[in-house]
């Protein structure tokens, strides 16, 4: 295995334990140290791609948003009825159900996140700031294929969402989330969309394929730069 590979393994182990400390045990309780040994890796290996703890969570909730969109788009892939708006909530219901981090971020845990913010994270906020563009492009591409009630800003529905998400975890977050109640959730987010974001009737194939091919551009642009792992400098606020 040559160097840069051995590497790139290294980083990943890393992040993936600093992710599962942080979701399990919370920021104030975690240590690089701890970090190194569920990584099975020595401190002094962390140190050589990050220069404290919060630079390591940071690159941690950077991926936990990158694999979120993947996922989200290999559902279109698979089936690209999956673009309809209400498709893509429920899938992201079910998605952050899964993700503790992303819950945390959703709602402000700060037990779990401590004093970890996006806005002390140059990685973070180029992140989000790409999702959110992201999202946008998504939704003006359903607005362009008459996927959506033609008198819906986008941007405005795409807070909307986030408002739903964000209440779907609020109310799942002292309960394990079986899949009775995901089911139920994924209902009420579906009839939610449907009725006040999506035009009645059933849609065209043609619109559909339409909407999932700006997707897929939208997409590949978005994972044109370079997605290993960078590790930056925390900025004090």
């Amino acid at each position: 295995m040559t160097a840069p590979r051995r590497n790139v393994e290294r980083v990943d182990r890393i992040v993936e334990a600093s992710a599962e400390l942080l979701s399990q045990r919370g920021y104030r309780r975690v240590t690089v140290e701890e970090i190194a040994s569920r990584a099975g890796v020595s401190k002094s290996s962390v140190y050589l791609h990050w220069n404290t703890k919060d630079e390591i969570f940071y690159d941690a909730l950077d991926r936990e948003f990158t694999e979120v969109t993947c996922r989200v788009v290999e559902h279109v892939r698979r089936d690209p009825a999956e673009v309809l708006a209400h498709r893509t909530a429920v899938n992201l219901l079910r998605l952050i159900a899964d993700r503790p981090l992303l819950q945390a971020l959703l709602i402000d845990d700060r037990a779990t996140l401590g004093t970890l913010r996006p806005a002390k994270s140059a990685i973070l906020r180029a992140r989000i700031a790409d999702t959110d563009e992201l999202m946008d492009r998504y939704l003006f591409a359903l607005r362009r294929n008459c996927l959506l009630c033609p008198d819906v800003d986008p941007r405005i529905m795409r807070k909307a969402i986030l408002e739903i998400l964000r209440g779907m975890t609020c109310s799942v977050q002292t309960k394990p989330l079986d899949e009775t109640r995901c089911a139920a959730l994924s209902r009420v987010v579906t009839v939610t969309v449907r009725r006040a974001f999506e035009p009645g009737g059933v849609p065209e194939a043609e619109r559909i394929c339409g909407a999932a091919a700006e997707v897929f551009e939208a997409f590949k642009e978005f994972m044109e730069p370079d997605e290993t792992l960078r590790s930056e400098p925390s900025v004090a606020l």
